[in-house]
């Protein structure tokens, strides 16, 4: 398969040593690609200590992958985090000593994903030239950025930017505090790479950066060089380490049909004929012959009637040709999912910590009543759609929505009445989080609407 991870970490140049690490490599027969960075926290003495402490432990936890990846992740995170803590006891003048991690296992022979992930350091997944952010930022600047209220250039310069709120080594018992440790897992495609940072990259770059690095016709090598190389030519305030796993596997091919080998006469028979020739075979009778145009005749004037009022009920009356509504992307949850959507279903629950990505379609439902029960579930648009991710119907009685991130959408949610119940939603540079909508079923109206549009509820029947 060649060259398809690597890691590498770097001092700067402001600081007089390295307390980042990281993992990069391959377990249980080249089955699975731990990515890994781990950043002492700065400004505790002992930051070091504690993230060589924690790459040892999740080391030695990673030996039990085949298990449930993302239970065998949280454990091991919680296993580093009381480890830093005995530590601490010691005293040493480490007392306060602490460090944050991202860390990534990919299955690449089932195109899968899984992350653990606690405080400012990153996991970006780059596909289609498109670069998503798949871990939240555990710290104040970073939450504002996610919300859309800082701008990144903004983020990156703000004075509190290294102020984080988790971290392992500053509470006990991180495992009994529910979404202390942030878990997820993503498809990861054939084409797809992933980034593994620490906020020593990405204080110094931006993600436009990051990307044009990563889509350039170079190695992962020179790839996580050119990264380290743009964040000290910025400055290079802290450490930076970066670690890339690409899933190179090639696309399965599409399978082209062989199109009918067709007899070549002076009347363009349509009819499929073998490569025999016609003189190994008897002719037909003159009534049979007969009989057969007839009936090629009627066929191809059935063909083409079909084809005339398919053509004419796809065109509206003014003319303008509908566009095709692009599909969603192939994956077992969305397929899951959108099977409940249509099904007599009352409630469905995500994966915890599922993401949904590069959506490009919006879910409609219509039915009485649903509860959607997210568990932190990511939804993220394309970067090239503009519609909404959820549209509910004014034929819906009751629906919940339940811990739900909806991430880089026009329109989150279009509501048509008040139906719709939420809780613990969180909507990330969403233009419009919720959309009240207004359908009528007349053509004449009066008064004043104000922050709604006109959307005919026909509009969304073939959705």
């Amino acid at each position: 398969m060649g060259e398809y991870f690597v890691g590498i970490t770097d001092k700067g140049k402001r600081r007089d040593h390295n307390e980042d690490t990281f993992i990069a490599c391959e377990f249980f027969n080249k089955e699975f690609v731990v990515a890994c960075v781990i950043d002492g926290v700065g400004g505790y003495s002992g930051g070091e200590v504690a993230a060589a402490i924690t790459r040892c432990v999740i080391l030695d936890h990673l030996k039990n992958l085949p298990a449930d990846i993302i239970a065998t992740l949280h454990t091991a995170v919680s296993a580093a985090n009381v480890t830093i803590r005995e530590e601490r006891k010691k005293g040493n003048k480490q007392e306060q000593m602490a460090c944050v991690l991202t860390c990534a296992v990919t299955d690449i022979q089932n195109n899968k994903l899984y992350y653990a992930h606690v405080g400012d350091t990153r996991l970006y997944l780059l596909r289609d030239h498109s670069l998503v952010k798949l871990s939240k930022d555990h710290s104040v600047v970073g939450f504002l950025e996610e919300l859309g209220r800082l701008s990144e250039e903004d983020a990156m310069s703000h004075p509190r930017r290294n102020e984080i709120t988790k971290a392992l080594g500053f509470e006990a018992d991180i495992h009994k505090i529910n979404d202390f440790i942030e878990t997820g897992q993503s498809p990861f495609l054939p084409g797809d790479t992933i980034l593994v940072c620490s906020d020593g990259l990405t204080d110094m770059i931006s993600t436009a950066t990051i990307s044009a690095i990563l889509l350039q016709k170079i190695s992962l090598t020179e790839k996580a060089k050119e990264l380290v190389a743009a964040a000290n030519e910025a400055g290079g305030n802290d450490n930076i380490t970066a670690v890339l796993v690409q899933n190179n596997k090639q696309p399965t091919p599409t399978v082209a049909l062989k199109p009918f080998e067709r007899k070549s006469t002076t009347a363009k028979n349509p009819i499929p004929v073998s490569n025999n020739s016609s003189e190994e075979k008897p002719d037909l009778p003159a009534t049979r012959k007969g009989s057969l145009i007839i009936l090629l005749i009627l066929f191809s004037l059935g063909i083409l009637a079909v084809l005339l009022f398919q053509n004419k009920s796809a065109v509206p009356a003014n003319n303008v040709v509908l566009k095709s509504v692009p599909v969603w992307p192939e994956n077992d949850t969305l397929e899951q999912f959108m099977r409940m959507v249509k099904d007599s279903t009352k409630n469905y629950s995500f994966n915890r910590g599922a993401s949904l990505l590069n959506v490009q379609k919006p879910v409609f439902i219509s039915k009485d009543s649903f509860y959607i029960k997210g568990n932190g579930v990511t939804i993220i648009s394309d970067s090239n759609y503009k519609g909404a991710a959820f549209i509910i119907s004014n034929t819906a009685k009751h629906i919940v929505l339940d811990s739900i991130v909806f991430k880089n959408f026009d329109v989150a949610v279009a509501v048509q009445k008040s139906n719709v119940e939420f809780k613990n939603i969180q909507f990330i540079n969403c233009r419009v989080p919720v959309l009240y909508q207004l359908s009528f079923t007349g053509t004449m109206i009066s008064g004043l609407l104000k922050d709604s549009i006109f959307i005919p509820v026909s509009k969304f029947k073939k959705l």
